[in-house]
């Protein structure tokens, strides 16, 4: 009978000491991930959006090459009226464990809004204040009129460029325009984002070239007019 009862005490004692190195432990710090999601130009925050927090476990069976995971959403928010959400959680100290951010671009981009920034896509660090920031514009038109309204005549040359200041457009200066000449007048619409605008132009009037820069926004409340008059 005691060979029996030592045998069953060595069972009760590795099932107990499988139990303890196979507890998972949480991180004696806390985890924080601070959602922004909001317009630059304009200041106005989106409200709405879907953000989450996942947590990833690492379930690859020994001595297999190929990893494989199991995940899950441990917290599921949206952002409040100035774009903002923010959720705190204890995550597990085991490496099997990582933890990541996910926000629903879809509803960002809605109505033809542009993402201008996104936050680096990766795992979320354990004990820290994560901050989760993506930025975007929404789509704006306006008038362009330009005029010479100090005409001498047909030698009068003018030309323009472009550059925006939050990249709604290219990231550089757009090309100059073509050259015109004499009394010229043109009125366009132009359909881009709210932005900052600046213009550079170029007026040679009796041989003698002057370049101008002129600061417009672009606002997505109505169609606006840029003047642009020489």
């Amino acid at each position: 009978m005691k060979p029996q009862k030592h045998i069953k005490l060595l069972f009760v004692s590795l099932f107990m000491a499988s139990a303890l190195f196979s507890c998972k432990k949480q991180n004696k710090e806390e985890t924080t991930v601070y959602f922004s999601i909001y317009n630059p130009i304009s200041g106005k925050g989106m409200s709405g959006v879907s953000v989450k927090i996942i947590e990833q476990k690492d379930v690859t069976p020994p001595l297999k090459l190929q990893s494989k995971y199991e995940s899950k959403v441990i917290w599921e928010g949206k952002t409040d009226a100035n774009g903002k959400a923010s959720h705190t959680f204890k995550g597990y100290k085991s490496d099997k464990y990582t933890y990541w951010q996910s926000v629903d671009e879809d509803a960002i981009q809605v109505g033809g809004n542009k993402i201008l920034t996104r936050a680096e896509y990766g795992p979320l660090q354990n004990e820290k204040i994560n901050t989760i920031e993506y930025t975007y514009t929404v789509p704006a038109s306006y008038l362009l009129h330009i005029k010479n309204v100090f005409c001498l005549n047909q030698n009068d040359i003018f030309r323009y460029r472009v550059y925006w200041i939050y990249r709604t457009g290219l990231s550089n200066w757009s090309n100059w325009s073509q050259h015109q000449f004499g009394c010229y007048e043109a009125v366009n619409l132009t359909k881009g984002y709210n932005d900052y605008l600046i213009y550079e132009y170029e007026v040679e009037r009796n041989g003698v070239l002057n370049t101008y820069l002129d600061t417009f926004y672009i606002n997505p409340d109505y169609v606006d007019t840029l003047k642009i008059y020489y």
